[in-house]
């Protein structure tokens, strides 16, 4: 394996991802001369040296993090951890802000063969370039355990040990250009291109999953919402209808007791005489006497 270019630390993607590296390229997003990194990132990746008794340098290219409040408190930073813990105990002594290149020749170590880097940008002041970093896995020899060619490893002219998949990828992983010698025939014919991790194309499964379950628990809360909303619908339009058509029952008794109850049906209902009429046409009265 080259040397694993990241291209764009990114919030939407990337983030809470872990490799296990010989050595990486990290970048910010998107590191370019004519754009400026992107505001609100708070993101972390986590790396890991292949071969456990390995330790990992962190060299800095170059940091353009313009962002630094009244010139000592960085809003935007990058900063660097020896696990995989953001804990104040396991920061590693950088540069987290303002201005660095290759000229400055800027390194430090993780002794524990983990590195963990977090970048975070406010949104404010957002007019810097952003960070290239590289990461490489390292060990120093020693009598009983020089470098072992025949292990994949290659001796830097300064005595450490890297990978030999690290060998003519275009980035000094030896710090003093070893392993880009043109002794080694590298040159740009035959120089290995970089590993490219595209993180565009290519988010994490957990931040996959995370999305997929947050977009399925937010349709479930709406449906909800939807449904209660409807219930309550279908509810007061009942409520209205029952109300109505009591009220229509109720009207139309108090009609009909109202037409029961007036005088000239009450004088109808108290009258007495009885009338009967016989076969022929005769009227009598409640005698029985003819009328």
């Amino acid at each position: 394996m080259t040397s694993a270019n990241i291209d764009g630390i990114k919030r939407s993607n990337v983030c809470g991802e872990g490799y296990r590296i010989e050595g990486v390229l990290l970048k910010s997003y998107p590191y370019s001369t004519s754009e400026t990194y992107l505001p609100y990132e708070d993101c972390l990746m986590s790396f890991q040296a292949r071969r456990s008794n390995n330790q990992i340098r962190i060299r800095i290219l170059t940091l353009d993090l313009n962002d630094i409040h009244a010139g000592t408190d960085c809003l935007d930073s990058l900063r660097f951890y020896k696990s995989v813990h953001m804990k104040d105990s396991d920061k590693l002594d950088s540069v987290e802000c303002g201005q660095l290149n290759e000229t400055n020749n800027f390194s430090f170590i993780s002794p524990t063969g983990i590195v963990t880097a977090h970048f975070t940008s406010d949104g404010g002041n957002v007019n810097g370039l952003g960070f290239r970093v590289v990461l490489t896995s390292f060990r120093s020899p020693n009598k009983t355990h020089p470098c072992d060619l025949n292990d994949e490893e290659f001796p830097c002219e300064n005595g450490d040990c890297i990978s030999s998949l690290l060998l003519c990828d275009g980035i000094d992983h030896c710090l003093d250009g070893s392993d880009e010698s043109t002794n080694l025939l590298c040159n740009s014919n035959n120089m290995k291109p970089s590993k490219q991790i595209n993180i565009e194309s290519k988010p994490s499964s957990g931040e996959t999953t995370y999305q997929q379950w947050r977009g399925i628990l937010i349709l479930i809360f709406f449906f909800i919402i939807f449904l209660v909303f409807a219930l309550f619908i279908i509810y007061f339009l009942c409520r209205r209808c029952y109300y109505l058509s009591k009220s229509s029952i109720n009207s139309a008794q108090r009609r009909y007791s109202t037409m029961v109850n007036t005088p000239l049906n009450v004088r109808k209902q108290s009258a007495t005489t009885t009338r009967v009429i016989t076969q022929n046409s005769t009227r009598l009265d409640a005698d029985y006497n003819l009328l």
